[in-house]
């Protein structure tokens, strides 16, 4: 026995034991004594009767087998190995603690893309954004364990509102508010624009601490900013009454949360203004009209047809020895690339060749660079034995030894063939939408023109109001509809984003006016000086498409009364772009950007006299372009020289 003991490696970096039949501990190396400190026994004394049985088991099996042991943060992968002719068992022990991290990590990161899932789909079933932010704060303090969760609303003068939260006393929410930069940790984070974590508020000294974290006794927490430069909406907070350590994947998770809530903030905010703007024309034509109640009551329809079209993530692991070439596959490695263990070459050059050959070059590439100490997180696609091509990402790193030597390399594969899939589906999903939200309200609106034509051919019949201003303001009411109607039948018949050709509408526009506005004897030329492939998003296009709508009218119907002939001119245009950032406008080349258009309506008719004061006109077509105008923070000039001319300019601020 004693030949056989001094043939164990002392210097072995893993534990080496060797155990009588009995349980008697005859030889431990220095690795191995964590694994003698756990069972309680030193070298010459027995191990617990537990192990004893374990021993006496593979003995009398001839079979090894394994058990995991922790010793305090380590986790020890042990192996019986028989020498039944000797009556003992050798054991040896693998350190396999990091893989263990690896995989509590993966558990903590499939569980939060769990939580992201559900609150994308809790903005679909909730039309409201407080409902939204309420169940999404509830999904946050969960999967983070910690008793508080605060959205807190950016206010206009610069402090902040608890608008949502949950383990706050009921007081506080909706109600509270702080004050802004170094004054809270709110005003920080939106001062830094980077996640801020606090381990112990008794030691932070970058900010305020407000009185409702005193008052909830909170000693440690974290926070994101929610939006982006130019459409800031606020700060997303965690807090917990113990001194905790967050860690990078925290807050990447806080982030992409906050991310999240920022996109559906803005698309609640972009649908209300939709629906104010429908509303408005609404109560324009209700005073005109109750029978027109009815048929706008069609414009409140919902549409929600977004699906869900994500699986569970599939993630494996691998581990690759560079020393001696050894490569370790989990079960879901084997499974993603559909091979077997028995069919597996543990070569480098044969998992490459498991990888496109598109893709080939581009892994090699990123393995190679990770050998010189840079991490990779990279897309590619890889061919299953079957022949089919899936995609997968995969992250990787290199560990070095002291002497800056590459010996070990690892990483993670995930499968993401099905959420790619399922994203390029969603877009040809969401364009789709948007075409039938165009349609549909483009059918609506001219539902709403034909109820006001039948409308006005009652009054028509009727011989002491035949001509009078009824008429009149029916058939511009009319011309209002059908404006606002070709702007979306333009987006229907469209590319499929929220802007349309203003060049080709305006054309139509104004063809259309020419048409209803006959002037018997008069002729009346157009001429139209227009960018050609001009762009415009439909929040900007639909009051300027009822500003020239107002003008032109008005020029058709007073500018030529008792002349043979005339001409109306129209002329719009982009003066120059500038970059934006945060409200700013820079030199630099950042998110958004700043265009400037001009907008000239003009004729050679009789003119606006003088002595008029066209802005006070009880008119509603001129108090409605003033108002639209102003809605579109623009400028307006009119010139009377040899006719009449209007002049609007006016800034557009557009993410690129």
């Amino acid at each position: 026995m004693k030949t056989k003991l001094e043939q164990f490696p002392a210097t072995n970096p893993n534990p080496v034991l060797c155990v009588e039949k009995d349980g008697t501990v005859l030889y431990s190396n220095k690795a191995g004594e964590p694994l003698l400190h756990e069972w309680g026994v030193g070298v010459g004394e027995k191990l617990p009767s537990s192990i004893v049985d374990f021993v006496q088991r593979v003995i009398f099996r001839n079979s090894p087998e394994k058990m995991e042991v922790k010793e305090g943060k380590r986790v020890y992968l042990v192996t019986f190995y028989p020498l039944p002719e000797e009556e003992c068992v050798n054991i040896y022990g693998f350190d396999i603690s990091d893989q263990k991290e690896l995989e509590e990590k993966l558990l903590i990161k499939e569980k939060q893309n769990d939580v992201l899932h559900k609150i994308g789909k809790t903005a679909l079933d909730h039309e409201s954004l407080q409902i939204f932010m309420d169940e999404s704060i509830k999904l946050i303090s969960s999967i983070l364990e910690l008793e508080y969760c605060k959205i807190m609303e950016l206010l206009p003068d610069g402090k902040f509102l608890l608008r949502a939260g949950v383990g706050w006393k009921p007081e506080f929410v909706g109600k509270h508010v702080v004050g802004g930069e170094k004054e809270s940790q709110a005003g920080y984070t939106l001062l830094s624009r980077t996640p801020v974590i606090v381990e112990d508020f008794e030691e932070e000294n970058r900010f305020e601490k407000p009185k409702i974290l005193k008052t909830h006794g909170v000693a440690s927490g974290a926070s994101v900013v929610i939006g982006s430069m130019g459409k800031i909406f606020g700060v997303l907070v965690v807090n917990s009454t113990k001194k905790r350590k967050f860690t990078s994947d925290d807050t990447y998770f806080l982030n992409s949360v906050a991310f999240l809530i920022a996109q559906v903030v803005e698309r609640k905010k972009a649908e209300a203004k939709l629906k104010e703007t429908l509303d408005s024309l609404e109560e324009k034509v209700k005073e005109r009209t109750s029978e027109l109640e009815k048929a706008y009551n069609l414009l409140e329809e919902s549409e929600k047809s977004l699906a869900e079209a994500q699986k569970m993530t599939h993630i494996g692991n691998w581990d690759r020895n560079i020393v001696t070439g050894e490569v370790y596959w989990s079960n879901e490695m084997y499974r993603i690339f559909g091979r077997t263990p028995q069919e597996f070459d543990t070569t480098y050059n044969t998992c490459l060749s498991y990888v496109h050959p598109d893709n080939r070059d581009y892994v090699d590439n990123a393995v190679k660079e990770a050998l010189k100490g840079k991490t990779y997180a990279i897309d590619y696609k890889i061919v299953s034995a079957c022949g089919e091509e899936r995609i997968v990402y995969s992250q990787g790193e290199v560990i070095f030894d002291e002497k800056n030597t590459p010996i070990r390399m690892r990483g993670t594969v995930q499968d993401i063939t099905e959420s790619k899939r399922a994203e390029e589906a969603l877009a040809n999903i969401e364009i789709s939408r948007k075409k039938e939200i165009h349609h549909r309200i483009k059918n609506n609106l001219q539902v709403i023109s034909s109820l006001l034509d039948l409308q006005a051919e009652k009054f028509k019949n009727k011989k002491d109001i035949k001509d009078s201003e009824v008429l009149e303001a029916f058939r511009e009411s009319q011309d209002r509809v059908m404006s606002i109607a070709l702007i979306h039948e333009e987006l229907h018949e469209g590319r499929g984003d929220d802007t349309l050709n203003f060049s080709l509408y305006l054309e139509k526009l104004v063809e259309n006016l020419f048409l209803t506005y006959r002037l018997g004897v008069t002729y009346v030329g157009l001429n139209i000086d227009l960018e050609e492939g001009l762009f415009i998003d439909m929040d900007t296009a639909i009051p300027l498409g009822i500003i020239i709508n107002e003008l032109v009218s008005n020029s058709l119907k007073h500018a030529f009364s008792g002349r043979d002939k005339g001409e109306i001119r129209i002329k719009f245009y982009r003066e120059k772009t500038r970059d934006c950032i945060n409200g700013i406008e820079e030199s630099t080349n950042e998110d958004f950007r700043s265009d400037s258009f001009t907008l000239t309506v003009s004729d050679d008719g009789i003119g606006i006299p003088e002595s008029l004061d066209w802005e006070n006109l009880d008119s509603l077509g001129i108090q409605l372009v003033a108002s639209l105008i102003d809605q579109l923070d623009g400028k307006l000039e009119l010139k009377r020289n040899n006719g009449t001319e209007f002049t609007i300019r006016f800034t557009v601020m557009e993410k690129k």
